[in-house]
């Protein structure tokens, strides 16, 4: 399976209609628009949360299959929450201040920069380990 995106409407803004002029920072395809947040939501009760996930990177490995019970666990997880950068424990090192942590993430995430800006930076470096370990070379 190829990587694909899924948008969810989180702000005001969001709508399947501004799908388009989005989809190009993303730079990927396939993308799909799912106005009603279930994936968001499946993904939210996976990790034990009530509200839905958004803005975040997971990343699964060949042969990781969703059943019925829902999503497996991703091999790589990475997101925005409460103004910080937040990766699955061990796939980042870990910053000393982790009181930023959103309290309902704490064991399931780990702060990893105290920053948003730095996100980008931190995306592309897992996205190219993770290609390294499973894309054929």
């Amino acid at each position: 399976m190829r990587p694909f995106v899924v948008w969810i409407p989180m702000l005001d803004a969001d709508e399947g209609s501004e799908l388009p002029k989005v989809s190009k920072y993303a730079g990927l395809d396939p993308q799909y628009f799912d106005g009603e947040k279930h994936l968001g939501l499946v993904l939210a009760e996976r990790a034990g949360l009530t509200e839905a996930l958004w803005d975040v990177f997971l990343m699964y490995p060949p042969g990781a299959a969703w059943t019925d019970e829902g999503p497996p666990l991703p091999e790589v997880a990475l997101a925005q929450a409460g103004g910080v950068v937040v990766a699955s424990p061990g796939l980042l090192p870990a910053i000393a201040d982790q009181s930023k942590l959103v309290p309902a993430l704490r064991g399931q995430f780990v702060v990893v920069a105290a920053s948003q800006a730095e996100f980008p930076a931190l995306l592309e470096r897992v996205t190219t380990e993770f290609a390294a370990r499973h894309l054929p070379r």
